[in-house]
């Protein structure tokens, strides 16, 4: 089975399984920061959902994707 572990964007941006998302990612409306924690990856076709920890999703189009690390378990 192949999965995601690392998402890198086309600004730069890392994503890996297990750490925190980059500083930033999330805000509040007064623009704190609200840090949260990669717990996995999905393959939407055409985009890559990113899902952190405290119910936080995001979405990328393919076209913002630099790099995808992938692992295989046998």
């Amino acid at each position: 089975m192949r999965q995601i572990t690392e998402l890198q964007l086309t600004d730069g941006s890392i994503f890996r399984r297990g750490e925190h998302a980059p500083h930033r990612t999330i805000q509040t409306g007064s623009q704190s920061d609200i840090p949260v924690i990669v717990r996995g990856f999905e393959d939407t076709g055409g985009r890559i959902e990113v899902q952190c920890s405290k119910g936080y999703h995001l979405v990328f189009p393919a076209s913002r994707i630099a790099r995808l690390v992938v692992s295989t378990n046998a």
